[in-house]
């Protein structure tokens, strides 16, 4: 049972470091885009991301139009 428990524990360790990392990238492009001037705007058609989906996660890079294509 113990070497199970040490499976699993490794796993979700695992999972959880790709989630920090994958965070990380988001954030981090939110960032590069703030400094390029083109936060806000959808990186698929350019136009605004609307303000409400921005504070729901500022790290998004498109629209709902173009995310549900």
């Amino acid at each position: 049972l113990s070497r199970m428990d040490a499976i699993q524990q490794q796993a979700m360790a695992f999972a959880s470091q790709g989630r920090r990392q994958h965070d990380a990238r988001r954030i981090s492009q939110a960032l590069s885009r703030m400094a390029s001037g083109d936060y806000g705007d959808c990186g698929a058609c350019g136009e605004p991301i609307p303000l409400r989906r921005l504070q729901l996660d500022p790290t998004l890079a498109t629209c709902i139009e173009c995310a549900s294509e």
